[in-house]
């Protein structure tokens, strides 16, 4: 519950400043790799071994995370990942060395993901589920306003000077956070848990293609329109609508969850995902806008609707079984840039692994169909409770 200190207002711009923080640290990336590509002389597969670095050190973090989550306050565990990943980013520039470079991601990924854990446990420990999903749009913040910062510094100068602006912002970012956040009390007792159930097996299932497909957008979205030869404004833009979309999108899949069920939800979001991914592949430069838009809309809606799945499907432990979700979207996260590297190395082009993530994102709605509850469940109490129909 929350304390006396902390009212759901606060509490809500506190978990958005941390997340916005953990946006900053992990998509700033997206719009620094162009650049980094030209000015180091990075290969399609040197490209992909970084963003797989980044999301090995997530997959590390999903694991820290709940082990930390089980013998510290959430509060205290965020804050030290924010503040974490703020000193990576600035150190990340030091350096030209591909194995400085994966080192930095690696960190970063890890401390993204104790962040991303920790928030989670709370939001959904301690507030109503379409007011959890308003924290989760803060990812979508940090990418818009990485976006925004970014765009002048990339066309003018060189790449280092994109990570300090993204680690001043993540500076920002902390003292918003530890200003704000008040101590709260969390049920959460232990660390990573892993909660029984066949229905389950297909939420990890779904999350894990859901890691696979998104990723590769996520990753070389900007870097395949620049590319491609579209102009470097044009992909600066594609990548605020991803920012833009991304800010609203969580709440977005709360309201539908709230009347459709969160199964439906997830399904009809992983679908759009996939359609947005297939248009921005395949259409010219102002329909990508509108797909990047869209997969902003779409893709940050997974962690908090998979989530709100474990929580709907097994109401007693579903809230503990955060961090093996997150370890099992890590493994996703990995797989995807392994794939599209040398897909792309051999292809010219990011367009034929866009084209298969959007593949594992339709698969993925599959299994998510197919999470259905074993018997029929009466009506919960819990804050976070709604139907998974």
């Amino acid at each position: 519950m929350l304390s006396p200190r902390g009212s759901v207002g606060t509490v809500v711009g506190a978990l958005i400043a941390i997340a916005a923080a953990m946006g900053l640290g992990r998509f700033a990336f997206t719009q620094l790799l162009p650049p980094m590509v030209a000015q180091l002389h990075l290969s399609p597969i040197a490209a992909s071994w970084l963003a797989a670095a980044n999301f090995a050190g997530y997959l590390l973090g999903a694991l820290a995370a709940a082990a930390l989550c089980a013998r510290l306050n959430q509060r205290r565990v965020a804050i030290a990942g924010i503040s974490a990943l703020t000193v990576t980013l600035a150190l990340t520039p030091l350096s030209g060395a591909l194995s400085w470079l994966a080192l930095t991601r690696f960190a970063a990924g890890a401390e993204s993901a104790v962040v991303f854990v920790s928030v989670g446990v709370l939001v959904f420990e301690t507030m109503r589920r379409t007011t959890a999903m308003i924290a989760f749009g803060g990812v979508g913040v940090g990418i818009f306003l990485s976006a925004a910062i970014l765009t002048p510094i990339v066309a003018r100068g060189p790449w280092q000077r994109g990570w300090y602006a993204v680690a001043a912002a993540g500076v920002a970012a902390t003292i918003v956070a530890v200003a704000l956040i008040p101590r709260v009390a969390s049920r959460v007792t232990s660390g990573i848990a892993v909660p029984r159930g066949a229905a389950l097996r297909y939420v990890d299932a779904a999350y894990f293609l859901q890691g696979v497909g998104y990723i590769v957008f996520a990753t070389f979205a900007v870097l395949y329109l620049v590319e491609r030869g579209d102009a470097h404004g044009v992909a600066a833009g594609a990548w605020l609508a991803v920012g833009a979309g991304a800010a609203f999108g969580p709440w977005l899949s709360g309201v539908v969850a709230a009347r459709t069920g969160t199964r439906a939800a997830l399904v009809g979001f992983h679908l759009l995902e996939a359609a947005a991914t297939v248009a921005f592949a395949t259409a010219p430069a102002p329909f990508a806008i509108v797909a990047a838009f869209i997969f902003g809309a779409t893709f940050p809606t997974a962690a908090p609707l998979c989530t709100a799945m474990y929580v709907d499907l097994a109401p007693e432990e579903g809230a503990r079984g955060l961090g093996w979700l997150t370890f099992v979207f890590a493994i996703g996260q990995i797989v995807g840039p392994l794939i599209a590297g040398p897909v792309a190395q051999r292809t010219g082009d990011f367009r034929l692994p866009l084209l298969l993530s959007a593949a594992a994102l339709v698969i993925a709605s599959l299994l998510a169909a197919a999470a259905r509850r074993p018997h029929a469940a009466g009506p919960s109490q819990r804050p976070c409770e709604a139907s998974a129909r």
